[in-house]
């Protein structure tokens, strides 16, 4: 069961729970079609072609270990926010692959809310669902406009032991812990 004291554990999808990111399948993004995508101003078809979008559609995966994260913390009682620069097209999948496990409580995706990090509404879109809210993020960028939002922040450094440096985060935010 969660709790509302707890504070709420947003994660990035893309890096952090699941692979591999949208650039591994197109070599040379266009970084503007690739924003207006992640905001939901244009569709996947209009990013790229057909095959590559099976490709994507293919080999996305969540990760195993870092679910097992999730569910930890949610054992613990914290509810658990996905916070991520993601096309509206590919969230379904990424739901499906999910199930209903019901791991995720809040799902915030730029390609549905028409902002994408590291803008500062982005942000207030996370703080209006806690009054405690620690961000993990592989990208350095997000964590620190995170934190200058007032949320914690974590980054997810590949290699750097991620449950150590997070509950670590969450030990230093204010409030009750179990």
């Amino acid at each position: 069961m969660t709790s509302p004291d707890l504070p709420l554990v947003a994660f990035d999808l893309i890096g952090v729970l699941a692979e591999p990111s949208w650039r591994e399948i197109d070599g040379a993004p266009d970084r503007e079609r690739w924003h207006r995508l992640r905001v939901g101003a244009i569709d996947e078809h209009e990013f790229w072609d057909d095959a590559a979008a099976a490709a994507y559609r293919a080999c996305l995966r969540l990760r195993t270990d870092r679910l097992a994260l999730v569910s930890r913390l949610r054992a613990r009682g914290h509810r658990i926010a996905l916070a991520t620069n993601f096309a509206r097209a590919w969230l379904a999948l990424v739901r499906e692959q999910l199930g209903p496990a019901g791991l995720v409580d809040h799902w915030l995706c730029s390609g549905e809310l028409g902002v994408a990090k590291p803008d500062p509404r982005f942000w207030a879109h996370l703080r209006g669902l806690a009054p405690a809210v620690v961000v993990v993020d592989d990208q350095l960028d997000n964590v620190v406009a995170a934190r200058a939002a007032g949320l914690t922040g974590v980054w997810a450094l590949p290699g750097a032991d991620l449950e150590a440096r997070l509950v670590a985060a969450l030990a230093g935010v204010p409030g009750p812990h179990p």
